[in-house]
C-alpha cells in the first residue's frame, strides 16, 4: 500500500531521509502532544494576519449539564487564545468512525453546556492547576500570551474570557490524523451558519522512518475552513472587541438595576476607584500597593452584580477572607459562583439591601488597602 511521504534533507551530505505517514497508536499520544506542544494547533493557518497563540486551561476539562452538576462529560482540551476565545478541542484517530457525525454532536453538547454552566472562577481554577503542573505561573503565561506591556492587565484578560463565554464566542476544533470528507462538509456547513462560533478541523499527520521509529515529523494542517468563513469570523471578531459605554450599558439594564448601578458608579468615582468598561459590562477597580489595578466588583446587564475576592493583595486571606465571605453571604442576597465569586441579581426586593452591601464592600476594601500602605 502506498503511503504519503515527506523528505528530510541531510545538511552535511544533501541526501534525503524518507519519512512515511503512520497513524498514532492511541488517542492519548495525540492528546499528550497537544499538552506539550500547543502550537501543533496551527495558529498561523487559523488566522494568517494575526496568528493564534494558546494557553492550555485543562486537559480532560469537566463539562456539566446543569447548574448543580460538577461534570457530565470530559472535553479533551480547553485552550484560550490571546483574545480570550475559549477553544474546545477533541482528538480522534482516523480509525475511530466517530470522527464523523457523532463527534460533531458531542462537541456541540460540550460547547452549549460549557457556555451555559462554566463560571469564570471554574476556568481560572482549572488554568491555575494546569499552570502548577507545568511549573509556569499562570499570570506569567497570560502576560506572554497577550503581550507584556503597559496596557496588559491579567484581570482585563479574564473579563474578556467571560465576555466571550457570555456571548457564545467560542472555537471548536476537531483534531485527527486524517479528516474524513463527511467531517469536512459538516465543518464548512457549521462555519457558514454560525457567526460567533468558529469551527475547524485540524489534521496532525505523523511521519517516521521505517527503520527508526524515534525519528518522526508532525505536520499540522487546517482543513474545511474557507476564506469566506474566515472573513465572516474576522468581521464578527472586530465587532465583539468594541467596548461598551455608560449609555449603552444603562440602556440594556432593567429599571431597578439602572438605579443601583448608577449609585455603584457614582460612589466608586467619589472614592477614587477606577471604572473599567468591558465589551458587555463594567468593573470597579482598586489600585494595589504594587501600582497595578485589581477588579473586585462587576456589573452586567440586565441586572447582574458580582463581587470577586481572589486578589490577596486587595483583601485579606486565610481566616479573615473566610470571615468576609461569610459576612457577605449572611446578607442573604449573594449566591456562590466558584471559589472566588459571589453573584446576585438586582431586583426591587433587594435594592435597599444591596446598597448596604456595596457600602460595606467599599469600606472593607478601603480599610485593607490603607492597612497595606501603612
Amino acid at each position: 500500500m502506498h503511503k504519503p511521504k515527506i523528505f528530510l534533507v541531510n545538511g552535511e551530505s544533501g541526501s534525503l531521509v524518507t519519512l512515511e505517514e503512520t497513524g498514532y497508536l492511541t488517542e492519548d499520544v495525540l492528546q499528550s502532544l497537544l499538552v506539550s506542544h500547543p502550537d501543533l494547533l496551527p495558529g498561523d493557518q487559523i488566522d494568517p494576519e494575526n496568528p493564534r497563540r494558546w494557553l492550555l486551561v485543562a486537559r480532560e476539562m469537566s463539562v456539566p449539564d446543569s447548574a448543580d452538576d460538577t461534570g457530565r462529560w470530559s472535553l479533551d482540551h480547553l485552550f484560550l487564545d490571546q483574545d480570550g476565545i475559549p477553544t474546545f478541542v477533541e482528538c480522534k484517530r482516523s480509525v475511530d468512525t466517530r470522527t464523523r457525525r457523532e463527534v460533531v454532536a458531542q462537541m456541540l453538547d460540550y460547547a452549549a453546556n460549557g457556555v451555559e454552566y462554566w463560571s469564570i472562577d471554574h476556568l481560572r481554577q482549572a488554568a491555575t492547576e494546569m499552570a502548577q503542573q507545568l511549573g509556569i505561573p499562570l499570570d506569567e503565561q497570560i502576560l506572554e500570551l497577550v503581550g507584556d506591556d503597559e496596557e496588559t492587565d491579567v484581570e482585563i484578560y479574564w473579563e474578556t474570557v467571560e465576555s466571550n463565554l457570555r456571548s457564545g464566542r467560542v472555537r471548536l476544533v476537531f483534531v485527527a490524523d486524517k479528516t474524513p470528507k463527511e467531517l469536512r462538509r459538516l465543518v464548512e456547513f457549521l462555519n457558514a451558519e454560525m457567526i460567533n462560533v468558529e469551527v475547524l478541523a485540524v489534521e496532525i499527520k505523523q511521519f517516521q522512518r521505517r527503520d527508526d521509529t524515534k525519528q518522526k515529523a508532525l505536520v499540522p494542517r487546517v482543513v474545511g475552513f474557507t476564506e469566506t468563513a474566515r472573513s465572516a469570523k474576522g468581521k464578527s471578531s472586530t465587532k465583539q472587541k468594541q467596548h461598551t459605554t455608560l449609555e449603552k450599558f444603562m440602556s440594556e439594564c432593567e429599571p431597578v438595576a439602572r438605579i443601583f448601578f448608577q449609585r455603584v458608579l457614582k460612589l466608586a468615582q467619589e472614592k477614587e476607584f477606577a471604572i473599567y468598561w468591558g465589551t458587555v459590562g463594567f468593573s470597579v477597580r482598586a489600585k494595589l500597593p504594587s501600582g497595578s489595578l485589581a477588579s473586585f466588583v462587576y456589573g452586567y446587564p440586565p441586572n447582574e452584580f458580582s463581587f470577586y475576592f481572589g486578589y490577596t493583595s486587595l483583601l485579606p486571606e486565610g481566616k479573615k477572607s473566610s470571615a468576609l465571605r461569610r459576612s457577605l453571604l449572611d446578607y442573604g442576597v449573594f449566591k456562590e459562583s466558584g471559589k472566588w465569586t459571589l453573584k446576585t441579581s438586582v431586583v426591587e426586593g433587594n435594592l435597599e439591601l444591596l446598597n448596604e452591601v456595596y457600602d460595606y464592600i467599599l469600606d472593607q476594601v478601603e480599610k485593607f488597602l490603607e492597612s497595606q500602605r501603612g
